[in-house]
């Protein structure tokens, strides 16, 4: 189907969609989620195949996208995403305010290359939008489009109309944000993707939210506590270079005191991210191909650079905490981290100067409580999730969640995964006066 026609089609059925009760939606979602798992072994190779992720990590990533879909389904049939909110008699002159909260309308979805199944066509932009009652037309990421199209072929039945998929370049993503029956978008990939959709939508003579989150440079910070705690490195070390590195919450930076005992800790983590083997495949070849340039440009890189052609070597960068600058700040793909010694002290002065991050991390003892609490709230002001003793990788799909930022982790303050992520595609009327056997 072309943008046109699909964004026809959707502008055709959002108004019946916006009826349907909470209870018809959950079941929509939970026979999308059924469907899903009976094709999910020819999705699974397919993703394989395009991805070069592995097969263990993609039947997880499967279990989260049909687990996201009954959890949202659930969530919108106890009527928890449209609550009433009455004010007797304070209308002027009497009556009452109601405020509903209804359906924004048809939105486009862009699918991630990262997470082709938990962030793909279906996953948790296009599952809250329909949770929400709104079709969805989905772009599929252009170095996936196999698996978009199985998992448009397996929940077609269900969903019909509700959802379609298209296919295309960058002049498909704009002709979509700029379709005029598209309400809204939900976006997860590059800074400059983001961009580009929320420059287009702006621009439309009726301007639309994009929801986009691109990623984060998701820093860790070690406090004199976690220095002797041997699992530490090893457990970072897998963090940064678990799935070759390309995970919008991998940590790209470790910040470590500057002492003997932090130096060691440095050593320890960089000697375990380098003796991780080369990854054979990368997502994309600019994926890889960006990731060998940061290691040709990077002060003291550690690692290999022999990396197979399209795969990725694993390696960290180590600098004095007062040299981070310029891209030793910013997000770089891939499995790499820049490793850096500073006083505990200006672990503060340090946060500050960061931009907007999905996730903060906190490695510490009881000890390190008075220089903890008083690093977190530049930590609030810069993430999302702020995480004491663990890995900003790995998202639990829960009420609690939020998975944003400041910018540019994001473009406003929103969660995309979650049930509040359902929050974007509803928009609220007040119902003045209205006599409440017309009050929906």
């Amino acid at each position: 189907m072309t943008v046109e026609s699909s964004a026809a089609a959707a502008a055709a059925v959002a108004g019946e969609l916006a009826t349907w009760s909470g209870a018809r939606r959950r079941d929509v979602l939970h026979a999308a989620a059924t469907a899903l798992e009976a094709a999910a072994d020819a999705i699974i190779d397919t993703a394989a195949d395009e991805t070069g992720l592995t097969r263990q990590r993609l039947e997880g990533e499967m279990a989260r996208t049909t687990g996201q879909l009954r959890l949202l389904g659930d969530f919108v049939a106890d009527g928890r995403d449209r609550p009433v909110v009455r004010s007797a008699g304070a209308a002027p002159g009497g009556g009452d305010i109601v405020a509903v909260r209804v359906p924004i309308g048809p939105v486009a979805v862009f699918a991630a290359s990262n997470f082709p199944l938990a962030f793909g066509v279906l996953g948790g932009d296009s599952a809250s939008a329909l949770a929400a009652g709104c079709p969805v037309v989905a772009k599929a990421h252009p170095a996936q489009p196999e698996t978009a199209r199985l998992v448009a072929e397996a929940v077609g039945p269900t969903l019909g109309a509700a959802f379609a998929v298209v296919h295309g370049g960058a002049d498909v993503s704009l002709a979509l944000v700029r379709a005029p029956q598209i309400r809204a978008v939900g976006f997860t990939g590059s800074a400059a993707g983001g961009r580009a959709l929320m420059d287009a939508a702006a621009a439309r003579p009726d301007p639309i939210p994009v929801y986009a989150e691109m990623g984060a440079l998701n820093p860790v910070f070690v406090f004199p506590s976690a220095l002797d705690d041997t699992r530490w490195p090893a457990t970072l070390a897998a963090a940064v270079t678990g799935s070759a590195g390309q995970l919008c919450t991998k940590p790209g930076l470790v910040v470590v005191p500057d002492t003997e005992a932090g130096a060691a800790f440095a050593d320890r983590l960089a000697a375990e991210v380098a003796a991780t083997p080369a990854f054979e495949r990368m997502l994309t070849p600019a994926m890889a191909a960006a990731h060998a340039a940061w290691h040709d440009r990077a002060p003291a890189a550690g690692g290999r650079p022999d990396a197979p052609e399209g795969g990725a070597v694993p390696f960290a960068v180590r600098v004095a905490g007062a040299d981070l600058d310029g891209e030793l700040l910013e997000e770089h793909f891939g499995p790499t981290v820049v490793i850096a010694q500073s006083d505990v002290d200006a672990y503060g002065g340090l946060a500050g100067r960061l931009e907007g991050s999905l996730t903060a991390t906190v490695l510490a003892g009881e000890r390190d409580d008075d220089a903890v609490r008083a690093l977190l709230p530049a930590l609030v002001d810069r993430a999302g999730r702020v995480i004491y003793n663990g890995v900003p990788t790995g998202v639990a799909v829960v009420d609690a969640m939020q998975h944003g930022g400041p910018w540019p982790a994001a473009s406003g303050a929103f969660t995309s995964v979650g049930t509040a992520a359902v929050e974007r595609f509803l928009r609220t009327v007040a119902l003045q006066g209205l006599p409440e056997r017309l009050t929906p």
